[in-house]
């Protein structure tokens, strides 16, 4: 069976070009544009990890985490947060919530990747 991996990324050439390398790995990639609604897709598709932009219009990263988190609607080790961002407090707020990794733009795919593959294998040994 496919792992699936949500993108939440208003970045319209960032979203493509991350679902399509990813879909030539062999994931089940969603995508959504907004917080708000990548927010809803967490909890109908129930994804094995999300990756998710850190500025994005209705709710950002952080928010989007948070309510992750307050509504249980999955483990936030199962999120990737991407941002242009280098603010050293929103990184900390963003671990402390309990994500899984935080990796700055621009950034190389193939460094994603390895950070998503890794990311599975360990939520896979504590299923």
């Amino acid at each position: 069976m496919k792992e699936t991996i949500l993108l939440i990324e208003d970045d319209e050439n960032i979203a493509r070009y991350v679902k399509f390398k990813l879909e030539k790995k062999g994931y089940d990639v969603h995508h959504e544009d907004n917080g708000i609604d990548g927010l809803k897709a967490v909890g109908t598709l129930d994804p094995n990890l999300v990756i998710m932009d850190m500025m994005m219009p209705g709710l950002d990263g952080r928010e989007v985490a948070e309510r992750i988190k307050e509504q249980q609607l999955l483990d936030p080790q199962r999120i990737i947060i991407l941002s242009g961002k280098e603010e050293n407090e929103e990184i900390k707020a963003l671990f402390d919530l309990g994500i899984y990794d935080y990796l700055q733009k621009p950034f190389d795919f193939e460094n994603l990747l390895i950070r998503i593959e890794r990311a599975l294998i360990v939520l896979r040994s504590v299923v």
